[in-house]
């Protein structure tokens, strides 16, 4: 070999060591950078994920408190009707709405006012569920406490 041919082993070995160097030094800020990535990524999921826990127990909570309240307010209704005032008052309601769709309907008594007081029991169990309970709850008592004491 002579010394042109050595010189052409060197530079291509020179030009290969370059190349290999600059293939690995991107390789490796490739890497960091996918590694960044990547740890941005995991931190973002935990982050996410945390946040989701938080929000779902919070919302577990708050639909269990909830259902207490609920199961609670269903206990002190159906307390608060079986009271012997407010049974005859419901009685009376009845009765009331029964009145006042037999003499709207019918020429004859007995059969059509089994009917009405039946149909009166249906619209007033109907009425006790929902807003217009509610409110009828309000007014009712409010009604009474305004009624003159009867005088013997």
């Amino acid at each position: 070999m002579d010394s042109t041919q050595l010189t052409f082993l060197g530079c291509g070995m020179l030009a290969g060591l370059v190349v290999a160097l600059w293939v690995a030094y991107a390789g490796w800020q490739r890497r960091r950078y996918i590694e960044a990535e990547l740890r941005r990524l995991r931190d973002h999921l935990h982050d996410h994920m945390e946040i989701t826990h938080e929000g779902s127990r919070q919302r577990k909570l708050e639909v269990d408190q909830l259902r207490k309240e609920n199961e609670n307010l269903r206990v002190t209704l159906k307390g608060w009707q079986q009271k012997p005032d407010r049974r005859e008052l419901r009685m009376l309601q009845v009765y009331d709405h029964a009145v006042h769709q037999l003499l709207s309907d019918a020429p004859g008594f007995s059969v059509h006012w089994e009917n009405a007081v039946r149909d009166a029991e249906q619209h007033v169990a109907q009425i006790d569920n929902g807003l217009l309970a509610f409110a009828r709850r309000l007014v009712l008592p409010r009604a009474a406490k305004r009624e003159p004491p009867e005088e013997e």
